[in-house]
């Protein structure tokens, strides 16, 4: 099956198809992976005004799809040991997983498509909700025939299987909400070499949340500017292979920047004791 007839597949089901460039997962035009198309014909206007994606790699903006995947990372954590648990300690079949059109990432992991019923609230995106697993619903991500570093993205189930989303998925993404586990809380620390690295690299899936409280809280003790520390978020969140959403960004920056404003009435406070 080529490219074309991949996109026409996601499409008819009801996703937005964005365009990287080869060997990357994400869009550096303006407007990033929200640069989407539900339509074959204007995905095809937009390729021409930029050539440089002709032959790029494919991904779905779930913002605007009808669409949630489970995606259960092999690379750095055992997600899929983490999803047969949870769904032991639910009483769920975990060869459900298989039921729907599943996907082979380049990095070995695993994406499970379901589709949202009309009129039905999607699942809530949440990462790591359990280790190694994300519930994505409101972000972007690269599907088949995408390659990187030569390893490609390749499906693993046949694509008319695809389900609509059954209530486990539901009930996933709000378990992270449920539970008081320490870890869920902890925030990672991170040195200044590392956060300079987030600026280069762009921040890393699974940590993109703390990654980015850390790196604004350490440019707002700078006293860089706001607005210039907002840039650098942004800048830094592009070059992630999977972006927060503008909602997120923004929540983050405004909860870093209160935090410091907060920090710097007490330091005055005492000051005048």
């Amino acid at each position: 099956m080529n490219k074309w007839e991949h996109i026409k597949q996601y499409q008819h089901f009801g996703a937005y198809v964005f365009m990287a460039l080869p060997n990357q997962k994400h869009n550096g035009v303006a407007g990033g992976y929200h640069n989407s198309f539900n339509n074959g014909d204007e995905l095809q206007t937009w390729l021409a005004e930029h050539p440089d994606y002709q032959n790029g790699n494919i991904g779905i903006d779930l913002s605007k799809s009808n669409l949630v995947v489970v995606d259960i990372d092999k690379h750095k954590h055992n997600g899929m040991k983490s999803i047969g648990a949870w769904f032991k300690a639910h009483t769920i079949n975990p060869e459900t997983i298989q039921d729907t059109y599943v996907e082979r990432t380049a990095t070995g992991g695993s994406h499970a498509f379901y589709i949202i019923p009309n009129g039905k609230i999607k699942p809530k995106n949440v990462i790591n909700v359990i280790n190694g697993v994300d519930v994505l619903s409101d972000t972007a991500i690269t599907v088949a025939p995408s390659v990187i570093d030569d390893e490609p993205y390749r499906a693993v189930t046949p694509f008319e299987t695809i389900q609509q989303a059954p209530e486990w998925v539901y009930k996933l993404s709000e378990y992270q909400n449920n539970t008081n586990t320490p870890s869920n809380q902890r925030k990672s620390r991170y040195t200044n070499l590392e956060r300079w690295l987030m600026v280069k690299n762009g921040f890393e899936t699974g940590q993109r949340n703390d990654q980015a409280m850390s790196l604004a809280g350490y440019l707002f003790a700078l006293d860089v500017e706001p607005q210039s520390i907002y840039d650098i978020l942004q800048v830094t969140n592009e070059r992630s292979s999977e972006p927060l959403i503008d909602h997120e960004l923004n929540t983050i920056y405004m909860s870093a920047r209160k935090r410091e404003e907060r920090k710097r009435v007490r330091i005055n406070s005492y000051g005048r004791d």
